[in-house]
């Protein structure tokens, strides 16, 4: 299969500075409450690309003509989801910073290399109002190409739903472990929570990112200024000074619900702006968990 010079480049930067943000961190490996030894059968589950030849079940491959890959309870400390919003309200970017989504999307190899860096199984969903793409978690080496991959050639697509994809995959994740989202949450904050809530109901761990923009935060804009919706058509032409209160206040109002959401649910949640360079932000985030832990 024919790559692209420029495209491989990308992929290789991407991780190589995932590598250099986690061993400038890592110390050792973290303590897990999943310790696993069993190497016995569990389950099964269709094939998904990435997965290893060897796992497919050939003997239901010949009675179904389907493929299926046999599921192991597995020696890996802990199994761990990345969930990242794709969807367009995450291509938002002022004064020429960062995406929000480039933002996340280097917030998600930099913690799969730091998963697989302690021989932990990290997966992968890319979503907007649909799930785009789904890698199941795995401890490999080459797994986490593929997710470097799917990360730098991931585009916007739709609004964001949250809800329908947050069930879909907690239905999918059979197994406990860690679940970690990242996203602006522009969605509902009840049905973003009850999908939340479906992964704390089967015991995972559960870690929210808000990637945020600081003009989202501060509404910094003066002059007459034409504002478009991110996820729609529509577009007003509107003085800042007219609406920044009132902006302000719901965006208060909103942060408050989603903070108080997490606390109750038992989700840990942090405010990432994408003025912070993320591997400062990711390092700051990753000591003061070691120091929780």
């Amino acid at each position: 299969m024919f790559i692209d010079p420029k495209g491989l480049a990308k992929i290789l930067r991407m991780e190589l500075v995932a590598r250099e943000v986690v061993q400038g961190f890592l110390s050792g490996r973290h303590p897990s409450p999943y310790h696993g030894s069993s190497v016995e059968y569990a389950d099964h589950r269709p094939y998904s690309m990435g997965d290893e030849l060897r796992a497919l079940d050939w003997k239901l491959l010949a009675k179904t003509d389907k493929y299926y890959v046999k599921l192991f309870a597995d020696q890996t400390n802990l199994r761990c989801t990345l969930l990242l919003d794709a969807s367009r309200s995450m291509t938002f970017a002022a004064e020429s910073r960062m995406t929000k989504l480039v933002y996340g999307a280097h917030l998600a190899a930099a913690l799969g290399y730091l998963m697989l860096r302690q021989n932990d199984a990290v997966g992968l969903a890319l979503f907007d109002s649909q799930l785009r793409h789904y890698l199941p978690a795995r401890s490999t080496a080459s797994h986490f190409r593929l997710i470097v991959e799917l990360l730098e050639a991931v585009q916007p697509r739709l609004e964001s739903r949250m809800g329908p994809v947050m069930h879909e995959l907690a239905a999918r994740l059979k197994r406990r472990g860690m679940v970690i989202l990242i996203s602006d949450l522009l969605d509902d904050p009840e049905t973003l929570f009850g999908a939340l809530g479906h992964f704390r109901y089967r015991q995972h761990e559960v870690i929210v990112f808000h990637v945020m923009d600081p003009h989202e935060l501060t509404f910094p804009y003066e002059r007459l200024t034409r504002f478009k919706d991110m996820e729609g058509t529509s577009m007003i032409v509107a003085n800042p000074g007219s609406i920044r209160r009132r902006y302000l206040e719901r965006l208060d109002a909103f942060m408050s619900q989603v903070k108080a959401g997490c606390l109750e649910r038992g989700i840990a949640y942090e405010l990432a702006t994408t003025d912070t360079p993320w591997d400062q932000m990711l390092g700051a985030y990753l000591d003061r968990r070691s120091r929780m832990g």
